[in-house]
């Protein structure tokens, strides 16, 4: 029983007393009141073995919630910079083979949708750092600590949301970018 409780309880009976007419309280009925009461309290407060078991689960609980954030965290980046580095890879050696067969709004095409790819590999990468930033922040005690933690954290998956963004406008901007090839005949036909 905490102290907020004992005092609900202390009210609860002065109420009810004074509903039943009585305005004084005689010392030696309240000391055995206030003996009860503690009796009461600290028949169900815990052992202390039981409080120092209680908030050594607590620990381990949020140990392993941090850690698997972290895990949730790093995979989410690591999957980020593999679709938007890959997706540039694959651009790039496409485009090796392909430039010369494109149109001048095709290469237009082209250079947007590697610099917008190149634009979500970098807003990847700064969402990494800002992870390890409110990593370092969660693990400080200090009150601004947990506030700049969260801006941190929350600033990494608005950039790798911004990179995904990114990656489906690039993605767009290639489908556009197929139409606009020559196309040259096999056999000329006048």
């Amino acid at each position: 029983m905490d102290a907020k409780q004992a005092i609900e309880i202390l009210q609860t009976d002065l109420k009810n007393n004074k509903r039943k007419g009585l305005t004084t309280v005689n010392v030696d009925v309240l000391d055995k009141y206030l003996e009860q009461l503690k009796a009461h309290a600290m028949q169900n407060a815990g052992s202390p073995e039981t409080e120092l078991q209680d908030a050594e689960h607590s620990h381990q609980w949020d140990i392993e919630m941090v850690r698997s954030g972290w895990e949730a965290s790093t995979n989410a980046l690591k999957t980020c910079f593999l679709v938007s580095g890959g997706s540039a890879a694959a651009l790039l050696a496409f485009a090796g083979s392909a430039w010369s067969a494109l149109k001048p709004e095709g290469l237009e095409a082209l250079a947007l949708t590697m610099t917008l790819l190149g634009w979500a590999v970098f807003a990847t990468g700064i969402a990494t750092a800002l992870t390890y930033l409110a990593q370092y922040f969660f693990a400080e005690r200090l009150k601004w600590h947990e506030r700049a933690g969260d801006v941190c954290q929350w600033s990494a998956v608005s950039l790798v949301v911004a990179a995904y963004v990114l990656i489906l406008l690039a993605y767009l901007q290639a489908g556009k970018m197929f139409s606009l090839f020559n196309i040259v005949k096999a056999i000329p036909i006048n």
